[in-house]
């Protein structure tokens, strides 16, 4: 009886077995078919199965003998299912003539017999296993398949392009001619160029329903790809990896110029992952400095500039921009305290001294301090000892040592420098509060007062304090006790900013200077930024009398801020100018 269906289990194994094999060589399609003829009836004496070619041209040419050592196999496959391999000995094939001719008796009493030669292929089975319950009908197709070494010669029988004329369950016969063989994946057979096939068609788990093995690029979407179009090129919308290209994820496709990961402009990679043009802006590096443009190569360049700035340093002007860093000059320097006056003993000063503050890293060297005669009148009694210099001439030049600069005397970055003279600041030299004590020509007083004896300015008695840089421009200018008229070699020094008197130096009193009290970190600009600080009710306009007991002492500050101050170069309070004053 026919039992055709008991063989399928273990089919599926051998197909699975075969898919790890690796993949199949295409089938040798014969469409010269003569007929097939397949009987199944009761007694295995009938049963038989018997198929051929003739004349075929894929038969024209036999690429590999069938003797020994190669093997021959057969197989058969309908629309109920796949019939186990027949594998034959090959001690039994042998030359015949022209041709090849196997010959097999099995011990059951059935026979094997084919026929090989250029054009024809003849297959007549009896007995187990093909020609004993051989094919149950009815069929929609019969596919006989060949193997002979390398060349599996397949061919398909069927209605069309053959003719069934008998299609029975126990009797099938078909004429030809045959088509070519078809590769049914899931049949748990690799065939016909499959990588596998695992006798379904379930995808992820090692084949897929393509019959090849799950792989990124077999054109089979599983579980953890986004895409698979069948191949493992870029720039076709999936990557290699089969992850869908798309811009905007970090990953540059070749489609692409640029891919930073984002959707946006303005970062020299566009919205669609192209190069945003040469000298387009692009993000700030928070640097004024600096120019923020594209390249037009996807980078964001930040080239120096030489653009205005601002360091947020008090002490420095006109900052600009260079190699990247914004800086300015350091500020000029002042005059921020002068004593030109006491009484140490008949018409002599012992107290004398001038402090210039500046900007911390001030180099002072070389500059010169000059006291400058401004009397007109021959009753101003300076100075003590003849000669007597003309106005806007000088009682003494003198100049500050090279390699003197400024330090960081309050923290802040301002420094002082306090300037002291032979013979006339012996009291200040014994603080100790000098930085230098500068030769000068006078041993009585080189710091002339205006009026010998502090009267009321109504004469023109004043004196002044100028001083100049090493090229000799000026730097500062202060008028006391009036102002130095614009005459002489110096006297034009003191009207190049609007002309002010200071307050004068009430020197009867030991230890008093007269003190800038303005915190601005340039030069005073009018009369009011100056104090005495012994000014008062009792202690003004002292004539020729010594000062009344409640004048006060010891008020000089040398080589400290003024007890009004607060310098510094940072100043968050705006106390300072961002630009020298114009003349």
């Amino acid at each position: 009886m026919r039992q055709p269906l008991r063989v399928f289990p273990l089919l599926l194994a051998v197909g699975a077995l075969l898919s790890v094999a690796g993949r199949s060589l295409a089938f040798v399609d014969l469409t010269q078919g003569k007929t097939l003829r397949a009987t199944d009836r009761d007694g295995s004496a009938y049963d038989k199965v018997s198929f051929g070619w003739r004349n075929d041209t894929a038969l024209l040419t036999i690429p590999e003998s069938p003797l020994c050592p190669t093997a021959t196999k057969l197989r058969l496959v309908t629309d109920s299912g796949v019939l186990p391999e027949m594998v034959l000995d090959c001690n039994k094939w042998a030359v015949a003539g022209l041709a090849f001719r196997y010959k097999e008796v099995l011990p059951s009493g059935g026979t094997r017999v084919l026929k090989l030669r250029a054009g024809s292929l003849k297959v007549r089975l009896k007995g187990q296993p093909y020609g004993d319950d051989p094919v149950a009908g009815p069929v929609a197709f019969v596919e006989t398949r060949v193997t002979v070494g390398a060349t599996e010669y397949c061919g398909r029988w069927a209605q069309p392009p053959g003719l069934i004329k008998t299609n029975l369950v126990d009797k099938v016969r078909i004429k030809g001619p045959t088509a070519a063989c078809q590769v049914d994946c899931g049949n748990a057979l690799v065939e016909g160029g499959e990588e596998c096939d695992d006798g379904d068609v379930e995808n992820g788990e090692g084949c897929d329903d393509n019959c090849t093995f799950t792989a990124c690029g077999n054109g089979v979407l599983t579980s953890g790809e986004s895409c698979d179009d069948g191949n493992t090129t870029g720039g076709d919308g999936c990557r290699a990896d089969c992850t869908l290209e798309a811009c905007g994820d970090g990953l540059e496709d070749p489609d692409e110029d640029c891919d930073d990961a984002n959707t946006a402009d303005g970062d020299c990679c566009s919205a669609t992952c192209a190069f945003e043009s040469a000298g387009s802006p692009c993000q700030s590096d928070a640097n004024v400095c600096t120019d923020d443009t594209c390249d037009g190569t996807g980078t964001c360049r930040h080239d120096p500039n030489g653009d205005p700035c601002n360091d947020l340093d008090g002490c420095t002007i006109d900052d600009t921009c260079s190699g990247g860093i914004c800086g300015g000059q350091l500020r000029a320097p002042w005059l921020n305290e002068i004593d030109y006056d006491d009484f140490f003993a008949a018409l002599d000063d012992r107290d004398e001294f001038i402090e210039i503050a500046g900007p911390a890293g001030t180099d002072l060297g070389n500059f010169r301090i000059v006291h400058v005669e401004g009397g007109t009148a021959p009753n101003c009694l300076t100075p003590h000892v003849a000669p007597f210099p003309a106005p806007g001439e000088a009682h003494m030049v003198t100049t500050i040592p090279p390699g003197t600069v400024l330090n960081d005397d309050t923290g802040t970055g301002i420094g002082f420098y306090v300037a002291c003279f032979t013979s006339t600041s012996t009291n200040v030299v014994n603080l100790p509060a000098c930085d230098d004590v500068l030769p000068a020509p006078r041993t009585d007083s080189n710091l002339m007062n205006g009026d010998l004896l502090n009267r009321n300015p109504l004469l023109a008695c004043a004196d002044g304090i100028l001083l100049l840089d090493a090229d000799d421009a000026l730097v500062d200018a202060v008028s006391y006790e009036g102002i130095v008229p614009a005459v002489g070699t110096y006297g034009p020094f003191f009207h190049v900013f609007p002309p002010y008197s200071a307050p004068r130096d009430e020197g009867w009193l030991v230890g008093v200077s007269i003190e800038k009290t303005s915190s601005t970190l340039e030069r005073a600009q009018s009369q009011s930024e100056w104090i005495d600080p012994s000014e008062s009710a009792a202690c003004v306009d002292q004539g020729g009398s010594p000062p009344p007991p409640a004048c006060p002492t010891l008020t000089r500050s040398p080589g400290a801020e003024n007890a009004q101050q607060t310098l510094e170069c940072g100043s968050p309070s705006g106390a300072f100018v961002d630009s020298p004053p114009q003349p």
